[in-house]
């Protein structure tokens, strides 16, 4: 039987800070809609030999960490950060160009007892198709996928409990 007290409830605040690119940051994403979802995808290899049906070992061979979120906030700002390639200067967004801003991302919440619990990913790109949708009297949400590089050491990030 599972332990209720264990199960995640609430919402998290995330932060996007500029490592290069354009200077946005430190930003607040703001309002969300379905909040902020975290996918660790790996990839293995499996080792098979002529003697015994099945895998005998299995390794990593690649991971991918994204992090989506549906902003409901459509500020210059956010807009400048979920679309790749663009720049801000001023109140003026330009979209389009070759130059990738990278990244670092904090997501805080709580963890199943009501501690902090702190997602800390330290190279993020926004990657991903951007919609900026006007629909008379529906709320406009800007869906933003940031996938993770990994660092020098070999890491995409920590998630740190209190």
């Amino acid at each position: 039987m599972g332990t209720k007290a264990n199960v995640l409830v609430g919402d998290a605040t995330v932060v996007v800070t500029t490592i290069s690119g354009h200077p946005v940051g430190p930003v607040t994403i703001g309002y969300t809609v379905d909040g902020v979802t975290m996918t660790v995808r790996t990839s293995f290899a499996d080792i098979k030999v002529e003697e015994v049906n099945g895998t005998i070992i299995r390794r990593i061979t690649d991971q991918e960490v994204d992090v989506t979120i549906n902003i409901a906030e459509g500020t210059l700002d956010n807009l400048a950060m979920a679309i790749p390639g663009s720049s801000l200067a001023g109140a003026i967004l330009t979209i389009g160009g070759d130059a990738l801003s990278e990244f670092s991302m904090t997501i805080a919440g709580l963890d199943p007892a009501g501690a902090a619990r702190t997602i800390a990913l330290a190279h993020v790109n926004a990657t991903g198709e951007v919609g900026i949708p006007f629909k008379k009297g529906e709320i406009s949400v800007v869906p933003v996928t940031f996938s993770c590089l990994v660092a020098d050491t070999g890491i995409f990030g920590t998630i740190t409990d209190a």
